[in-house]
């Protein structure tokens, strides 16, 4: 016979898997401080990309100003710009993707512990009904005899 109320948990579960298999499960293989190093070494590469474009479209859309300045020899004051500005546009999207990270994490955790203990009720319920189930046998079989 069917427990109805191991199958809805079993449906649960199964739910579960489906939605959070590209998330939580991902993410839970790591360690916490893995998982975060792992972000900021993939928002570093990712923020000087992006720096590097913006800076591109920026050079193209003032051409003149910045041809007319490396003709005047005038480069220091521009480099120090650039590096100036690098280290607080990636120093922002650092601390973005830090705490991005970290919330991620612990909503994996809880999103985590929350199904293991549907799978640890599951286990309880199967070893129950394994248990009355091999207890009604014996019974059986005593009867018969």
């Amino acid at each position: 016979m069917i427990d109805k109320k191991r199958l809805y948990l079993m449906i649960g579960l199964a739910r579960f898997e489906k939605k959070h298999a590209d998330g939580s499960f991902r993410i839970s293989r790591y360690y916490q401080r893995d998982y975060t190093a792992f972000a900021l070494i993939r928002n570093l590469l990712l923020s000087t990309i992006a720096y590097i474009l913006l800076l591109g479209v920026l050079m193209l859309a003032n051409m003149d100003t910045f041809l007319s300045r490396l003709n005047a020899g005038d480069i220091r004051p521009v480099i120090a710009v650039l590096i100036v500005s690098y280290v607080i546009f990636v120093g922002i999207y650092s601390v973005i993707a830090y705490i991005l990270a970290r919330i991620r994490y612990v909503r994996m955790q809880s999103d985590m512990e929350e199904y293991e203990r549907a799978l640890a009720r599951l286990g309880r319920m199967y070893r129950r009904g394994y248990h009355e189930e091999s207890c009604e046998r014996e019974k059986q079989e005593e009867e018969e005899e």
